[in-house]
Parts: C-alpha cells; structure tokens; sequence
C-alpha cells in the first residue's frame, strides 16, 4: 500500500507560525535523541528508523522554511532564519557529534542487508566528518566554525538576491534588469552597446560586500580541515564524492584543458572576424551579442525564431511524452480542488503514475520573482520515498526554474536554454521521483554522490529536440539547431573549466587573495573580465550552495552522462524499441537505485563498463564522430 504522505499547508504556512511551532519541535527532537542514546537498539530498524523518526518534524519544517528563503525570500523568514539557524546547527552537530550514537552505529555494521550496511556506513564517515573525534575545546571551537560558517552562507545568499534586485537601468523607455531570466536575453540580443556595458559591469559588480565574508569563509573551511585531519577543505569535500582524489579532478581539468585550448583558439579568432562596427573592439560586454550574431548568420536561424515554437506549456507537455516514453511514467496535472495548497498562485501541481497507480508527486513553480526567488533553477524533495508501518510513503519534490513571466496573451515563450533548463531540472527530480529504494535515507537522490549527482540531469539535456517529444519545430530547424550545439562549445567548456578550477584551488590550501586567484584562471581559460568585477560576491554555488570544492562535480557528471547518452545513440535513436529496452535500464539503474550503490557502480550496471570521456568530447565536437 501506498501512501502520499501529507501535503504542507502552504498558504497557513508563515514565519510567524513557524516561530512558535519550533521550540516544541526541537524540544521533542532533542527529548527522542536522549531516549535512543540512553537505550540498546537491537537492529537497524530500533536504530535509523527511531533516530530519522525523532527529528523529522524538525527537519521538514525547517526544510520548509529553507524552501520560502528560496522562492518568497522576506523580512520576515530572513528574520526567522537569523534566530533559528544556530539553534538548529547546535542540534544537528550535537547528534552529529555524540559517542553514543557513532558507537550504535560502528556496532550495527555487520547488518547483512548491503544497502542498509551503506547507510550505516555513511553515518559513521558522517559523524568523523562532523567532528564525533573532537573533545574539550577543540570541540567548541569547530561548533563554533560550523555556526559561523552557516551564518555567512545565509548572509552571501541574501546579499546576491538584494543586489539583483536593486539594480536597474532605464533608456528609451525601456528598463533592463540583471536578473536570471532577463539578463542573458539582453546581452545577447540588445544592439545598444551602453545598456549593455551597463549591465555587464553591474551584474559583475553585484554584492561587493560579500568579499570578507569569501576570505572568511575560505579560512573557516580550512581550519574545519585541519581540525579533522585533512591537509584542506577539499580533502574533506571529496571523502564523500567519487573523485578518488584532488589530483584526479585536476588530471581532468588539464586533460579537457588540452583537448579545448586549440578549437577555443579558433572559435575567438572567428568571433574577432565577425565582430563589425563598434564591436569590432570586442569588449567582455560585445561577446555575447557578437556571437549571437555569427551563429545567426553561420546556422541561419536566430533564437526569437526557435523560441516561438517553445510555448512553456507545449515544452512542458512534450517533456511529459518523452518520460512516458523512455521510462513509462505518466505525469497528470492536478487541478481545482484536488490540488493542495501552493505558496505562489503560479505554483502548478503533478502526479507522476506508473500503471495508473501514484508513485510520486511534484511541484512546478515557473516564473521569476525579482526579490523574493534566488536566481537559477533547482529541484528539492519535501519527501523522499520511505517504507513505513502504513506502507510506503511517495516522494514529494518541486521543480523551480526562474521564466519569463507570460505575455499579454498568457503564453510564455521560452529561449531554447531554458528549454534545457527545464528538462535538466526535471532528470533531478525524476531521480527523486522513480527511485524503487525504500530506505529513506538512500532513496532518490540521497547518498548520491554530489559529483554524480547531475548525471540524470545533463543526460535529460540530450532529449529536448526528440520527435518523440511532439513540439513541433520545423525539421530543418531542428537540423540547424543541432548543427550548432556544437557551436562554441570549447570556448563555453573553457569558461566551466574556469569556475571549476578557481573553487579548486581556492579550496586546495591558505589563499592569500581570493580574487586573485580568480583573474589568473579566468585568464588563462579566456573569461572576459573588467577592472572593478567581483565575480566571485555573487558565486553562490560555492559560497552559498553545496559546491564548495564540488563545482567540478558538473563537468565530472557531464563525462558520465554523456557516457550514459551513448548508449541510446549505440541503440539507435530511430529505434523506437531498442530506445525503449535502453530506456528501462536507465530508468531501473541510474533513476532506480539512488544512493542504494555507489555511484560508479550504478553507472557500470547500466553501462557495462566504467565511464569514458570519449562521448563528451564527440558530444563537444572535439573527438572523433561515430
């Protein structure tokens, strides 16, 4: 039997409310910890299960909260986070960190259930990680680090959305803004190079007083290390990732460095011969426009052309198909009075099927919030698939992407990398939503490896122009559009390569200056840049998200899905029903198994051999072509 589990009461759901609910949850909380430590558990159920049991309250209704930050950011719920955050730190490292705990959990590893041995085995590292062998003041002072820490994660994320949001630049009659869904529109396509020298010099400029909290934080993170025996943070950031090693993803960073450094080359010297008029001095603020126009000219088709076959609610209802197809999964839109309560009247809600009975369900919330939603796009799950008394609880997930708001006819037209926004977006939650794991806390896309855990999403990437998708685009189009996903694609990797290798080093050892370092490796990979930029005050990923000597992770992903990809090109991708036999391994591996397996060895079960960069490279136009 299944069960959906409860749907959180969006609109009773405030910061008012929450503040008077928490002290209850924690006190429970705390009060249920101190019960299992001073009992025997017998097994692993009288032990994960009661522990997950005793903070979950807690931690749904502090993930929701962490979820209004995001997408209805306020006064009020940045007010609350302020007071809360610590208080719920403190709780965290305080299980993290008891003896006693750590001790169940080291006598239950002989359990012979292989997934179940995983998770324990996890919580073990977990607690090593979190400071369990730290006594006295050693102790106090990383909690104290760890406070800090998260503190300043708040106060960066705060200053990025307040800076986006206060800027501005009117001219013409018309007013142009740095936001997520605005900003790269107007620098591709604005001929008026003011307006955009304008914003490329704010949107770099954004938030210059999350500067000391970056040098902060950068020497936080590497007395934590010490302190837990790593020579720097990023030791402690790969012990739970698939990269073996520092030197390993540094091997890859200069292996995709060579193999991009001469077709880089090349793609600059063509876009300096197409540059005309003003821009032939090609400025940072000129290469995006100028490019646009060389790939205007070079594949005879220009964005506006291919986004008004991208009608949101077409994107959305051909993504839809194509699940159905690889993976048999229905998706149904829940409307009226079936739809439980959402925190935006935008917010859409969904029921994923499989042989007509529920097997999960998500949240959509499409459009830009100037000032109360976080730039970008995510995927978070409310609740992950969990085996209970009652039977299985189903996962609950949003999907959140920052669109341009519909026009005066209600439709919204999408820029073609939105279109692969959304489809990269929903293989996050498809991994969420498909997992067959009942164990909570390997289930969906928990303990997956963070530099495995875009796979699923850049593999969906692949699918956006499939006829099996039913948008309907002009094949000639289609034809062009393909032809150009190559099309400064060493140049883009460069620019990936650069925000991977900075994070990297930043996090490698003692930084004397942050942003130095910066400059010198987007030099070398040839990011345009201007005196005055602070790039790294807005660099939310590692400053204010998970990334932190984790950013590779979307390029070591990337070798992986692509790799995953080449599999169905191997099939046939005319082949309806090889499609569909390769397409049921995906789904019953890399979307199935969760964090149930390492990740590495979820991809060998799907892919009969480990990952190879060949794919990657062909996918860039760089390697040789099947």
């Amino acid at each position: 039997m299944a069960d959906k589990g409860e749907f959180f009461d969006w609109g009773s759901f405030t910061a008012e409310g929450v503040a008077e609910q928490l002290p209850r949850l924690l006190e429970d909380a705390e009060r249920k910890v101190a019960e299992i430590e001073a009992s025997e558990p017998d097994g692993y159920e009288s032990f994960v299960w009661r522990l997950a049991d005793a903070s979950r309250p807690l931690r749904r209704c502090w993930h929701a909260v962490a979820h209004m930050l995001g997408v209805m950011n306020s006064d009020s719920w940045r007010r609350l986070e302020e007071e809360w955050q610590p208080k719920l730190v403190a709780f965290s490292l305080r299980v993290e960190q008891s003896r006693r705990l750590y001790d169940i959990a080291k006598s239950l590893l002989s359990e012979p259930d292989p997934v179940r041995r995983r998770i324990l085995e996890k919580m073990v590292q977990s607690a090593k990680l979190s400071g369990v062998g730290l006594d006295g003041e050693r102790r106090e002072r990383f909690n104290e680090i760890k406070a800090r820490l998260a503190k300043l994660r708040a106060d960066f994320h705060n200053a990025v959305i307040d800076a986006t949001n206060a800027f501005s630049f009117e001219k013409g009659g018309k007013t142009y803004t740095i936001d997520d869904a605005s900003y790269p529109e107007t620098m591709k396509h604005c001929a008026d190079r003011e307006v955009r020298e304008r914003l490329f010099r704010a949107r770099g400029a954004r938030a210059s007083e999350n500067a000391p909290r970056i040098d902060e934080m950068l020497r936080l993170r590497q007395e934590e290390a010490e302190m837990l025996g790593f020579e720097n943070y990023a030791g402690v950031s790969l012990a739970t990732k698939c990269a073996p090693s520092v030197a390993a993803v540094m091997k890859m960073i200069d292996d995709l460095d060579a193999a991009t450094l001469a077709p880089a080359a090349a793609e600059e010297d063509e876009l300096r011969s197409a540059a005309t008029g003003e821009e032939a001095a090609l400025e940072p603020w000129d290469h995006a426009f100028v490019a646009e126009r060389l790939r205007e000219r070079k594949y005879a088709y220009s964005e506006d052309e291919l986004k008004r076959h991208f009608e949101m609610s077409d994107v959305v209802a051909g993504l839809f198909r194509l699940v159905k197809f690889l993976f048999g999964a229905d998706v149904e839109e829940v409307v009226g009075d079936a739809k439980p309560p959402v925190w935006h009247p935008d917010v859409r809600f969904f029921a994923v099927k499989e042989r007509g009975e529920a097997v999960a369900y998500f949240y959509l919330d499409p459009f830009v919030r100037n000032g109360q939603k976080s730039g970008g796009a995510w995927v978070n799950d409310f609740l992950s698939r969990r085996r209970t008394p009652a039977g299985v609880e189903l996962p609950q997930v949003v999907v959140v992407t920052n669109f341009p708001h519909p026009d005066a006819d209600g439709r919204c037209y999408l820029p073609f990398r939105e279109v692969e926004t959304l489809f990269h977006e929903f293989g996050h939650a498809l991994q969420a939503m498909l997992t067959r794991v009942d164990e909570e806390s390997a289930s969906g896309m928990n303990l997956i490896e963070w530099d495995a855990v875009e796979v699923a999403s850049q593999f969906m990437e692949n699918w956006c122009l499939d006829d099996r998708t039913g948008i309907r685009v002009p094949a000639d189009l289609k034809s062009k559009v393909r032809s150009a996903k190559t099309f400064r694609a060493a140049s883009n990797c460069r620019r990936q390569l650069a925000f991977t290798k900075t994070d990297m080093v930043l996090h490698s050892g003692p930084v004397d200056d942050a942003d130095a370092v910066r400059r010198r490796e987007f030099r070398h990979f040839g990011v345009p840049m201007v005196d005055g930029d602070c790039f790294l005050c807005a660099f939310a990923h590692i400053f204010a998200g998970g990334y932190a000597a984790g950013y590779y992770g979307y390029k070591w992903s990337e070798v992986m899905s692509a790799d995953c990809y080449g599999a169905f090109e191997e099939a046939g991708l005319g082949n309806d029903a090889a499609l569909r036999r390769v397409g049921e391994s995906f789904r019953e591996t890399v979307l199935a198994m969760g964090g149930s397996r390492p990740a590495l060895d979820v991809f060998r079960q799907f892919r009969g051999r480990g990952p190879e960069i060949a794919a990657l490279l062909r996918q860039m136009g760089i390697g040789a072509q099947p």
